[in-house]
């Protein structure tokens, strides 16, 4: 059978690939008029390049577990925000099951083409269709995809993780694509399930492949809620699925909704788990921003 390993879990918002000093590049929501939080003025240049070296340092962290755990297949949970799902179909859950696919980790704010910057992945198809046909086996009806339609390849949320934890794309991966950005998307405790059912059926695939899983995505974003954050990373370090499966779909929107991609490997683990470091990156004096997290599940 086939060893699930490892799980992780880490955002993947631009403000990790683009220095303090970029920041203003980004999708501020000045139009807003959104008024100024007091607290805020503390954030001056050099706490943003503290915080900002602190997640860089957390990445190099994860990348290193990673690399030590030598997985065969990485198995990838993050969302698609109109790259290769559309509104002429949403599904909740989606398996990518092409032999390959390629990604792009370009950024527009730089105005770089998705012609470059591309990896090319090769994609464990055959463990892909095996989750689809299980899932459906015990209540869930995923999607499946063999082609891509985004010029970048696979969405955002992959193509920057995959780049971050196996830069050299030397193992096999999977995407799973959970709608959490565009309501109706499932509940928090549908993901939970969604996640404790995928690792029950990763363990019982064929073969001796070493498999991690990792979330993409979170935390709050793009108004930053820390007290949310705090409450979600209790839950995850004492693994209490009550209060994960508890959080409403009101709290989920925009990028803080990539948080239900973390319940869905927090699922799958079913254990405590460690964060590496929680930093609110605020770009402006109003909140707007990205909560970077970084987590592992320790399975040995």
């Amino acid at each position: 059978m086939a060893n699930l390993i490892g799980c992780v879990a880490m955002s993947h918002a631009p403000q990790l690939m683009l220095d303090p000093d970029h920041w203003h590049l980004l999708q501020n929501r000045l139009s807003e008029n959104l008024p100024p939080k007091p607290e805020l003025a503390k954030e001056t240049a050099e706490i943003k390049w503290h915080k900002w070296r602190a997640c860089r340092s957390a990445i190099d962290q994860l990348r290193d577990r990673v690399a030590a755990l030598r997985p065969d297949v990485l198995v990838v949970i993050g969302d698609d925000q109109h790259e290769n799902l559309l509104d002429d179909n949403m599904p909740p859950f989606t398996i990518f099951i092409g032999r390959q696919a390629e990604a792009s980790v370009s950024l527009r704010y730089l105005n770089q083409p998705r012609s470059e910057n591309r990896t090319k992945y090769e994609i464990d198809a055959q463990l892909g269709a095996a989750l689809v046909t299980g899932l459906m086996d015990r209540g869930f009806d995923p999607a499946y995809s063999k082609k891509t339609r985004y010029d970048g390849g696979l969405g955002h949320a992959f193509a920057r993780v995959l780049k971050f934890l196996v830069p050299n794309a030397d193992c096999r991966v999977l995407p799973v694509m959970v709608n959490t950005y565009y309501p109706p998307a499932p509940s928090a405790k549908r993901c939970l399930q969604f996640g404790q059912t995928l690792a029950e059926l990763i363990r019982e695939f064929p073969g001796n492949d070493r498999v991690v899983i990792a979330a993409s995505g979170g935390l709050s974003h793009t108004k930053i809620d820390e007290a949310l954050d705090q409450r979600f990373i209790a839950a995850l370090k004492h693994n209490d699925h009550g209060a994960m499966s508890a959080m409403p779909s009101s709290v989920f929107r925009e990028g803080t909704s990539e948080i239900l991609n973390w319940i869905a490997v927090a699922g799958a683990a079913n254990r405590s788990g460690t964060m590496i470091d929680y930093q609110p990156l605020y770009r402006t004096d109003t909140g707007v921003g990205c909560a970077m997290g970084f987590a592992y599940w320790d399975l040995n």
